[in-house]
């Protein structure tokens, strides 16, 4: 009964960041790469793994596939997974939502890397892509302001499903 249950909590939280993606979308301003942090970081790297691979999927079958969705899986996957691993103070946590926006510009930087083989340019690529990068991460700290008033509710659920 505890696995359906971390299912059914990986399924909801997993909707709500595809819902407030596709809310959201095009302002790369979007609570998705949040909601994948404090997955990773309350329920383990397992859970926020998975969270950040099924939001790259489910919101790439909305809005379209391409060769940019296994990046996009990646680029979240790891997301959700480095979270576990980081220190459960808010310092850590502010800095961790700016530094995963550029973590997953560079993820999913190397996309571009199928779109050609001279480094020079898949360099000026990524650089022109920066802007949408910082944005990400002032979205990141801007959503994250609103982490403390989540938080008692993500530790009850952490206990209530057993996870240390």
């Amino acid at each position: 009964m505890l696995q359906v249950r971390k299912l059914t909590v990986v399924s909801l939280l997993t909707a709500a960041a595809v819902v407030g993606r596709l809310a959201i979308h095009g302002f790369n301003m979007q609570p998705a790469t949040w909601i994948i942090i404090l997955t990773g970081w309350f329920f383990g790297w397992k859970m926020g793994l998975a969270e950040g691979l099924m939001v790259g999927l489910v919101t790439d079958m909305v809005l379209g596939p391409g060769y940019w969705t296994p990046f996009q899986m990646t680029g979240w996957g790891l997301i959700g997974f480095i979270s576990h691993f980081i220190p459960k103070k808010m310092p850590f946590h502010y800095g961790w939502l700016v530094i995963s926006g550029y973590l997953y510009g560079i993820v999913m930087a190397f996309s571009y890397l199928l779109v050609s083989t001279n480094i020079w340019t898949v360099v000026g690529m990524y650089l022109s892509g920066l802007i949408f990068d910082t944005y990400h991460a002032v979205g990141n700290l801007l959503f994250g302001i609103f982490s403390p008033l989540l938080f008692r509710v993500f530790e009850r659920e952490k206990q209530s499903l057993g996870i240390k």
